[in-house]
């Protein structure tokens, strides 16, 4: 049998980023009758994944695709959370502020990291990123400067709907705790954010996910709840069945 190689490499201190991509790689590679290995080093670590040539090209692209959500989401994360002044806020305001300029061109940025991931066979993602992505990190110094060193929770609202309005045609679903998307694809994407307290959970998911509009099957938690009728309002649709206690 015609084998081909994949190989994803990763410094051990983003431990969470190769997790997410053998967890959400998973479905493919099993679909595509592929093996995949996991091996924990002190400073690397390495998810090798063989597949057979015929299916190569497609699994090389949902590699991609997955590794770019790593860098538009884990890195820019860490990249702003690092520089973001915003003394106003505190606490889990200010991780929605983090959360909702991730998701403002998450997007955008991903198109960017996968047209420069093409050209590889195997994937460094800390090395590609430092060395092949500067526009990127240009681009979000930036978008942090434009960002008062005051911003307050008033201006976190007005943000954040502004950000909602412009989502148009994508919806996700909310059903006993999880997020999915238009396939049901379980949404994973909050585990990217590495500082992150765990407050506010399917708010965060959502930003995440790009959607405009959330369908609920089951209520939603207390918190989120509150915060996702302030930023969607009308934009959130019940399922039958639905039901509140």
């Amino acid at each position: 049998m015609n084998m081909s190689k994949l190989k994803i490499t990763e410094s051990a201190l983003r431990k969470n980023n190769i997790l997410y991509l053998n967890e959400t790689l998973a479905p493919v590679i099993n679909g595509l009758q592929a093996s995949c290995y996991f091996k924990d080093g002190k400073n690397r670590l390495e998810l090798l994944i063989d597949v057979h040539s015929d299916y190569y090209e497609i699994l090389k692209q949902e590699v991609e695709d997955k590794i770019a959500d790593v860098i538009a989401i884990n890195y820019k994360y860490s990249f702003f959370n690092r520089q973001l002044i915003a003394s106003g806020l505190v606490g889990q305001e200010r991780e929605l502020l983090l959360t909702a300029l991730i998701s403002a061109d998450v997007d955008d940025d991903k198109k960017y990291a996968v047209k420069k991931l093409k050209s590889f066979e195997e994937y460094a993602i800390d090395g590609i990123f430092n060395f092949r992505m500067k526009p990127l990190k240009s681009k979000w110094q930036e978008i942090l400067s434009y960002i008062p060193a005051g911003f307050q929770n008033a201006q976190l609202k007005d943000f954040i709907i502004y950000l909602v309005k412009d989502k148009v045609g994508k919806k996700v679903y909310y059903d006993d705790g999880n997020l999915y998307d238009k396939r049901y694809n379980l949404l994973k994407r909050r585990s990217l954010l590495t500082g992150d307290s765990g407050t506010l959970p399917v708010v965060k998911e959502v930003l995440l996910s790009g959607a405009g509009e959330i369908e609920l099957g089951s209520p939603l938690p207390e918190t989120d709840e509150g915060y996702l009728k302030e930023f969607f309002g009308d934009k959130i649709r019940f399922q039958e069945g639905y039901y509140k206690a």
